[in-house]
Parts: C-alpha cells; sequence; structure tokens
C-alpha cells in the first residue's frame, strides 16, 4: 500500500467524523450543515439535562459529582466543534497544501522524501486506529456496570448519570428514551473525540515530515557546496538554496497556522481535563463507581497524545535548528548568506506548539500538571482516611 492509499484512507475516516459531528472540512463550504444543526440541538439537550440533574440531586454532592463527571469532555467538544467550524477554509487549506506538497510530489519510496513519508503515514494509519478502538471500547466497558448491576442486584439503571428532564426513566418507555439519547450522545461524542484528535495529530505528523525532508534537502545542499568547484557558479546549488528557504518559510506558515487553533484547543483540554481528573479522583475515593476509573482513563489518554504529540515537534525543531547551525553556510555566495541570516533569526522564535501562549506542549509542562494533580490525590486520600 502507497503513502497516498494510506492518506485517502485516513482522510476517508475523518470526512465520515466529520459528517456525522456536522464540521464537514472536506465535504461542504458552508458554516453550518443540517447535521451541524442536529449537533447543536444533541449540544442543547445533554447540557440542559446534566445541569438540571446535577440541579435535581443538589443535596447529594456524590451524585452531583457524578453527573458533571464528564461535563470536562463535553464542553472540550463543544468548542473543538466551534473551532473547527469557523475555522474550516484554515483547516481544509492546511490539508489541501499536505497533500499537494507531500504526496504528489514525494510518492515514490525509492527516494528517501518519499520512505519518511510512508513511514510516518504508516504509522499514522496505525495510531488513528488505535484511537477509535480505544474510545468504542469505552462505550462497551461503560455498558458493563449497568449490566453488571442487572445481574448482581437485579436494579435497572441508565448508562450514565444524566437524566433527560421531565422523563421517567424508571417505566420502559423512560428507559428506552433514556439509554437511546446516552448512547447517542456517546457515539456522537466519539467521532467528535476521533475527528478533533485525528486532525491534530495529522496537522502534527505532517509538519514534522516536512521538517524531516528539510533536513534532507539542507544536508544534500551541503554536500554540493562542499563538492563544488570555486570558480564554479553553482546554477544547481543555488537552485537547491532557493528550494531550501522556500521549505523553510513554508514550515514557519504552517507551524503558525497551525499554533493560531491548537493554542485554544490545548488550553480549554487541560482546564477541562484537570476538571474532569480531580472530579474523577474524588468519586473513585469515595465510592466504588467504576466507570469514574474509565473516564480518568479517558482524560490521561487525551492529555498524553496532545503533551507527546507536541514535545516531538520540540524536539524535532530542535533537530532541524541543529541541521542548519551545521550547516556550511561559508561556502554560499554573499546574497545566499544574508538569506541565510534570516533564517538564523527565525530561529529565536521556536515552532512549536503551546497551550495558548502560556506554556509550551512538552513534557516539562505535561509533568507539572501531573504532579500539581498528584499532590491533589494525596490531599483527597488524606483527608478520606
Amino acid at each position: 500500500m502507497s503513502s497516498l492509499q494510506l492518506y485517502q484512507q485516513n482522510k476517508k475516516i475523518l470526512i465520515f467524523s466529520s459528517k456525522i459531528v456536522g464540521a464537514e472540512v472536506w465535504t461542504s463550504t458552508q458554516m453550518l450543515t443540517p447535521s451541524s444543526y442536529v449537533l447543536l440541538l444533541q449540544m442543547a439537550v445533554y447540557f440542559y439535562s446534566n445541569f438540571w440533574t446535577a440541579y435535581h440531586y443538589r443535596d447529594d454532592i456524590i451524585m452531583g459529582m457524578k453527573v458533571l463527571n464528564c461535563t470536562g469532555i463535553a464542553i472540550q467538544l463543544s468548542a473543538k466543534f466551534f473551532i473547527a467550524v469557523f475555522r474550516k477554509k484554515d483547516f481544509l487549506a492546511l490539508c489541501v497544501l499536505i497533500e499537494n506538497e507531500l504526496y504528489q510530489k514525494y510518492a515514490s519510496t525509492a527516494e528517501p522524501e518519499g520512505q519518511i513519508l510512508y513511514d510516518y503515514a504508516k504509522k499514522y494509519h496505525i495510531l488513528l486506529r488505535v484511537i477509535m478502538f480505544l474510545y468504542f471500547a469505552s462505550l462497551f466497558v461503560f455498558g458493563l456496570y449497568p449490566l453488571y448491576i442487572f445481574l448482581d442486584q437485579g436494579e435497572i439503571i441508565p448508562l450514565f448519570m444524566f437524566e433527560i428532564p421531565y422523563v421517567d426513566w424508571h417505566t420502559t418507555g423512560g428507559l428506552i428514551a433514556t439509554y437511546a439519547v446516552q448512547v447517542i450522545t456517546y457515539v456522537t461524542g466519539i467521532f467528535g473525540i476521533i475527528l478533533a484528535d485525528g486532525l491534530f495529530i495529522h496537522y502534527v505528523v505532517h509538519a514534522i515530515v516536512f521538517m524531516e525532508i528539510f533536513e534532507i534537502h539542507l544536508h544534500q545542499l551541503g554536500i554540493m557546496l562542499q563538492n563544488q568547484d570555486q570558480d564554479d557558479e553553482g546554477s544547481e546549488t543555488a537552485n537547491r538554496w532557493k528550494q531550501s528557504l522556500r521549505e523553510h518559510q513554508q514550515i514557519s506558515q504552517f507551524m503558525s497556522e497551525v499554533e493560531t487553533f491548537s493554542g485554544l484547543i490545548c488550553l480549554i483540554l487541560v482546564f477541562t481535563s484537570v476538571f474532569a481528573i480531580c472530579d474523577n479522583i474524588i468519586l473513585t475515593a469515595v465510592t466504588d463507581w467504576y466507570a469514574s476509573i474509565l473516564f480518568l482513563f479517558v482524560c490521561f489518554v487525551q492529555l498524553t497524545i496532545y503533551f507527546t504529540i507536541g514535545n516531538m515537534i520540540e524536539r524535532k525543531f530542535d533537530s532541524m535548528d541543529l541541521s542548519i547551525m551545521q550547516f556550511p553556510w561559508y561556502l554560499l555566495n554573499i546574497t545566499q548568506r544574508k538569506e541565510y541570516s534570516f533564517v538564523v533569526n527565525r530561529m529565536q522564535s521556536p515552532m512549536i506548539l503551546t497551550i495558548c501562549g502560556f506554556s509550551p506542549l512538552n513534557f516539562e509542562s505535561y509533568m507539572a500538571i501531573l504532579k500539581a494533580l498528584y499532590q491533589f490525590v494525596m490531599m483527597i486520600f488524606n483527608f478520606v482516611a
């Protein structure tokens, strides 16, 4: 299977997910489509039901926390939906750039650029399917808890803790309606997570490919300059140098565009995930409701994916900087040396991902968050003990 075929398969998954959640980046130029209005209705029903249930059980703190345990993820997905809708043209432009500048140019694996592209396309292909499996498996695991309660205690309970206002789930019709709304809402949320996380990883993986190819071309140019005769005008090396400049500018623009929308997404992700983790840590400590453990797993998986991807970009940027500094710039002519100085100057502004500018999206920031969560866990355990 070629890299282009892998790309098309991955693209089909993202397109299908975008149609389900109403954020059709590839198939519609309209800001809102019919499926978008359906999703907005689902969001309204969910949030109203969620907070109505929390208010209904306001005297039971534990029940209220069970109701709100997935609210953080829901807020996160809602924010991602609106960002995708309003930045649809930018998302599509980046996808077109990736397809034209990578998959159309480097389709053959006989070249080193094509082999690198194929390797990363294969890794992304596998990672996307692993994410899909994990998120869809969570629905199956959630379904085991009501089944366990029914078999062990003979009691029927909803799949999730939020209830539909004015619908009595203790009746047969009310239970069916409650289960239908909860399953549809959760499945839609899964497709939303697949689209959001898949598209984010899609952009970052191909940004790394752009950087890898730039390093290859810069290394090849350095060898050409060292083997070039002193009297040779070097028209081929001049063309290679211009190509490297274009690639560096393209990487800079690509990363700047990704950062404009990923920064806000990462900020919302961190706040909502930390809220959900804290809520579920308390539930894990004081109850035997194992669904809270599953929500903890989902939140930690999301955080780990984003911070790992951000750390990969940072390390690749450092590698690209090192290749620029080791480049034999002294073999360039006067004009090219001036252009090289602009490239070096651009290195002062790192092409990395951040949490909306507050902190870099890397392992150092991740460890700081985990340290704060660890302190929170110890405080809760001491309180419970």
